[in-house]
């Protein structure tokens, strides 16, 4: 999901997202938001589990679009295969099903990640594209790992904000490009966050502080960015919910968030943007993907991965970062995933819960 992407990004989005709801820039934002946990006061949240400030941490990206019943995802429009790397299991596998999450999660928990991130599509409106209708059964799988006495990784946001730019908000459902700079952007800019974590019951959301992780992707989709905009989120979530947000950003956006990371560590990580978060994945290939220039980082065995890990392991536990983000648990298209696959076997789940928990230690590590 590097900038390479977004030619796939605007095929995809047109061609699967399903519009029930006509709203427009003319017709304003939905006023209320798809789930029950809206709104929320701050003793909602006060037995909530909280990771700290500095704690060892690793999260991931999680893609959920896929779907076998339609093949969204799966095959491409011109029926060639969709995936660079392949699920170990392709029967069952759809964001509809919680029996599909449930078996993510629980491989999570394997490789002991602590937060998963899943990439969210959120239109203002499209209450019946994937991204809405896969987040219930994402729920319903963490309720069952934890009813089996399990610890499911917890749930926090990547915010797709390929949607600011290619969406069909606009009149008669045409793309709306949206300007950060307005009062009306803001506030478009702000219902996905609201919306999305409307549909998490906040006893699972992934916190810092007591304040739930949103991630966001790149800001050149944004027609026009100002120094506010975050600060606006902020203020809107802690109306809404009762509590504030962790923003973890790149680089070019502007405002202050709570740390920085960079998009593209499986390409050339890790990388370590602001000292806090580190990013690294396992390599890229793209070669499944039509209209793409050749970029292949070869995994070598599982030694590309190693590498980076160690990278980050050999530095001084005090100056080194504290939170992972691993690119990615399963984006098959990118073949940057770390999940189970016909063609890697577990052997990365198996490698990052090694390398997770010397991660936790908070040693230094000699190889």
């Amino acid at each position: 999901m590097v900038v390479l992407r977004k030619d796939r990004r605007l095929v995809v989005l047109l061609a699967s997202c399903i519009c029930s709801l006509a709203f427009s820039a003319d017709g304003g934002l939905p006023a209320k938001p798809p789930g029950r946990f809206f709104p929320l006061q701050e003793k909602d949240h006060a037995n909530a589990d909280s990771f700290k400030w500095g704690q060892p941490i690793v999260g991931t990206t999680y893609f959920y679009w896929y779907d076998i019943d339609t093949n969204s995802h799966i095959v491409n429009h011109d029926g060639t295969d969709a995936l660079t790397t392949h699920p170990a299991d392709m029967n069952g596998i759809s964001y509809k099903r919680a029996s599909w999450h449930k078996t993510q999660l629980a491989d999570m928990v394997a490789a002991g990640v602590d937060f998963l991130l899943p990439v969210f599509w959120g239109v203002p409106g499209e209450y019946d594209g994937w991204s809405f209708v896969g987040l219930p059964p994402l729920v319903e799988a963490h309720d069952s790992l934890q009813d089996a006495g399990l610890r499911p990784p917890k749930i926090g946001l990547f915010y797709d904000t390929s949607i600011l730019k290619h969406n069909r908000f606009g009149k008669n459902q045409t793309g709306y490009h949206v300007d950060l700079a307005t009062d009306f952007g803001k506030e478009w800019f702000y219902t996905p966050i609201r919306d999305f974590f409307s549909l998490i019951p906040p006893s699972k959301w992934a916190r810092i502080d007591g304040k739930p992780i949103v991630f966001l992707y790149a800001a050149a989709f944004a027609k026009k960015q100002d120094t506010e905009q975050l600060d606006y989120v902020r203020s809107r979530f802690k109306q809404d919910f009762g509590t504030g947000l962790f923003l973890v950003k790149q680089p070019e956006w502007l405002g202050q968030s709570d740390a920085t990371y960079r998009w593209g560590a499986a390409v050339d990580g890790p990388v370590i943007a602001d000292g806090n978060v580190a990013a690294l994945g396992p390599g890229y290939d793209h070669s499944a993907v039509p209209g793409r220039k050749p970029l292949i980082v070869q995994r070598k065995d599982g030694q590309t991965y190693i590498d980076r890990w160690k990278k980050l392991l050999v530095l001084e536990p005090r100056q080194r970062p504290w939170m992972v983000h691993i690119e990615t648990w399963n984006e098959w298209h990118e073949g940057t995933d770390i999940a189970e696959s016909g063609e890697y076997g577990r052997s990365y789940i198996v490698l990052t819960r090694l390398f997770a928990d010397m991660w936790h230690a908070k040693k230094y590590q000699k190889f």
